[in-house]
């Protein structure tokens, strides 16, 4: 039996509340005038379609989803395990939990991060973090950038190996928080493979 809810929130974010929050335009009312920022790899012109898949994100069943990826995890690995955005806690937690069963995480744009006091259990997990464009121009992304790279600096600190890629410093450039949906993703794609064939994860 699935306990009741009551809101007096709306439960689906505004059309234009993606566009501003993940980087497409600048900032508050950019939608309103439909202004993306300059060179943006997102595909403004399907920006609608995107929203359609939108769905609503409820922060009381963290731990149930903890649980059901961990039971995941003890199935289907060892492996790689690659996230974005709000499943950032989701993908860095269930490693910890599991670190024997996790080749290598892929962290694109995370938006949370894992336990701190157990940043050592990562050690032996290869990770590669990635972000895209605009981060300093944004209202929140500093902030969001700056806990995965002391997240991931606690976790170096800790013996492993976490590697921190700002896209646009190493010539990928444009990129939204959407980054698998931008323009030139088969070019991060290709990035990442590299990554894993570093790691000889990938052949």
């Amino acid at each position: 039996m699935y306990p009741e809810i009551f809101t007096t929130e709306p439960v689906f974010l505004p059309t234009g509340n993606p566009w501003e929050r993940f980087r497409i335009g600048p900032g508050a009312g950019s939608y309103a005038v439909r202004r993306s920022y300059p060179g943006t790899q997102f595909p403004v012109e399907h920006y609608e379609d995107f929203v359609k898949q939108n769905v609503p994100r409820w922060t009381s069943n963290d731990t149930a989803t903890i649980a059901a990826y961990t039971t995941l995890v003890d199935k289907v690995c060892p492996c790689v395990v690659l996230f974005h955005s709000q499943a950032g806690q989701f993908g860095f937690k269930v490693a910890q939990a599991r670190p024997e069963k996790i080749k290598a995480l892929v962290a694109v744009e995370p938006a949370s991060v894992g336990d701190v006091d157990q940043a050592a259990r990562l050690a032996t997990v290869p990770t590669l973090v990635l972000y895209g464009d605009f981060i300093e121009q944004d209202a929140r992304w500093p902030t969001i950038r700056r806990n995965g790279v002391a997240f991931a600096d606690a976790v170096n600190k800790a013996g492993g190996k976490v590697e921190v890629v700002d896209l646009p410093k190493i010539g990928i450039k444009g990129n939204s928080h959407m980054i698998m949906m931008d323009k030139n993703s088969s070019e991060v794609a290709l990035y990442i493979q590299a990554w894993l064939e570093r790691q000889r994860l990938f052949r």
